[in-house]
């Protein structure tokens, strides 16, 4: 089939899938309040695939066949481009603000592709499975997120201590024809979403913890998956006063798995620490690229706000405020100069896979990660209480209140409710439940700062640095001599 459409995705969605929310079964995510939103945002991704302009950037050629290039890797630096525009293009139509859909899970794939020859010295199925889920995923652009989090339990146990062993999700069983699982992950969208990649989150791959070392697919309609999601934040809320929230919460939820048969086609790994080992850091080498253009859309919808609240407000041409709002486009463009340096300083791997320079990649990750919170403070700043003190829609539109709100919330030739439509996009961007909980994404999305610190630190060219250190000392010795 190679690209669906929107209707085509929601349609596969209503496939009896075990999903509760608030405790109560939901019987078609396309349809309950919590999903719709974010259901049809995936459904329009999809349909722009087949839009002239910025399908161009969304679709390839694979095999004779178009494709997303969320599902083919990239050999040159201009597929590297594309990718980059494309996510753009498609985060400025569906929410400049969403995190899970289906962008980065797939490339984990890519990497393992590279790394086929690993696999196959394990064992012959693995890199069988990495060849039939790039297929499959190109023939029919499913939907695949992350389950990637396990619950953890007491975190100063290794997952073999653990009381409850299903704090981690793990191989209960292996046969000649799959293995089975069990556990829980935490992920986002995975409630509406076809498949997930089970990836593994151990941090000592020893022998003891060998049942934890497994990586898979798991289609998430599978009889014995259920969802557990968390409450929505949208609910009570409208697109006038809550415009982020009402349109892009994208749903987290505890995906229970209850001995879930998977077939070997779909394993990548199973009881193998050692590939566990040498595979698991790899896996993010295109997902921190792709956090990190994510970064960049956030970075300019805070410039964009911060320009049009300050506009509103008559204070852009204040020299401090200007000062303020060049923070905000520092922020932007440093993730920016991160993103286009990556892709400058691409490297082919050994299959063929073209990836974006990882220094860069995972320094401008931590900036990112790093310095939101202080974006987001910036944006308060120059917004002022103004953000979290407006009357709501209803209000607006009162016969009894709707005059005096006009009246005090006008400034010149700005309507009242193009300022509050403003305003309110200023208070989801800093202040509301889902301002805090993008705030908390962008620090932990895919792994922790402290990760990212430890990988880019065995990135990093630490020869080259130190080589010019020791020259300049040299030169000194030199000057020495020559000087007497």
């Amino acid at each position: 089939m190679g690209l669906k459409t929107g209707e085509q995705y929601k349609e596969s969605l209503r496939d009896g899938r075990n999903v509760y929310i608030s405790g109560e079964r939901v019987s078609d995510v396309t349809t309950h309040p919590a999903f719709r939103s974010m259901v049809e945002n995936i459904a329009r991704l999809y349909d722009m695939h087949f839009d002239a302009e910025i399908g161009q950037h969304l679709t390839t050629t694979s095999n004779g066949e178009r494709v997303s290039r969320f599902h083919k890797f990239p050999e040159t630096r201009e597929d590297l481009e594309h990718v980059r525009l494309g996510t753009l293009a498609a985060l400025s139509e569906i929410g400049g603000t969403l995190d899970r859909f289906g962008d980065e899970t797939a490339s984990a794939l890519f990497t393992l592709h590279d790394n086929k020859d690993i696999l196959q010295q394990h064992d012959a199925r693995y890199a069988a499975a990495v060849d039939h889920w790039l297929g499959r995923l190109q023939s029919t652009q499913e939907f695949m997120t992350s389950a990637n989090t396990d619950p953890k339990g007491d975190r100063s146990k290794q997952p073999f201590e653990q009381d409850d062993l299903d704090m981690h999700v793990r191989v209960v069983e292996e046969n000649d024809d799959g293995i089975v699982i069990r556990g829980a992950k935490f992920e986002t969208g995975a409630s509406y979403a076809n498949v997930a990649f089970v990836k593994p989150t151990v941090g000592s791959w020893g022998d003891k913890n060998k049942d934890f070392a497994v990586a898979c697919v798991v289609p998430l309609n599978h009889p014995n998956i259920t969802h557990i999601c968390r409450r929505s934040m949208a609910s009570g809320t409208t697109s006038f006063d809550r415009p982020l929230t009402y349109h892009a919460d994208e749903i987290d939820t505890l995906i229970v798995m209850d001995n879930v048969f998977v077939p070997w086609q779909d394993v990548f790994f199973s009881r193998n620490p050692v590939v566990a080992q040498e595979l698991r850091a790899h896996l993010h080498r295109f997902g921190a690229y792709s956090y990190l253009i994510r970064a960049l859309s956030k970075a300019d919808l805070l410039v964009g706000a911060a320009l049009m609240v300050t506009g509103h407000s008559k204070l852009s041409n204040i020299p401090s405020i200007q000062e303020k709002l060049s923070q905000l486009m520092l922020y932007r463009q440093t993730i920016y100069g991160h993103v286009i340096s990556a892709e400058a300083d691409c490297y082919v791997g050994k299959n063929g896979v073209m990836y974006p320079g990882q220094t860069q990649i995972y320094a401008g990750r931590m900036y990112a990660a790093l310095n939101y919170h202080h974006a987001i403070h910036t944006l308060r700043d120059l917004a002022g209480g103004s953000a979290v003190l407006v009357p709501d829609r209803a209000s607006l539109e009162s016969s009894e209140t709707g005059g005096v709100v006009k009246k005090y919330f006008r400034v010149g030739s700005v309507e009242a409710e193009d300022r509050l439509r403003v305003l309110n996009l200023v208070a989801d961007l800093t202040s509301s439940s889902y301002a805090g909980q993008k705030a908390v994404y962008q620090m932990f999305a895919e792994s922790p700062p402290h990760v990212q610190a430890a990988t880019l630190f065995r990135s990093y060219d630490q020869s080259t640095s130190i080589a010019r250190a020791k020259r300049i000392l040299e030169r000194a010795d030199e000057l020495d001599r020559i000087l007497g």
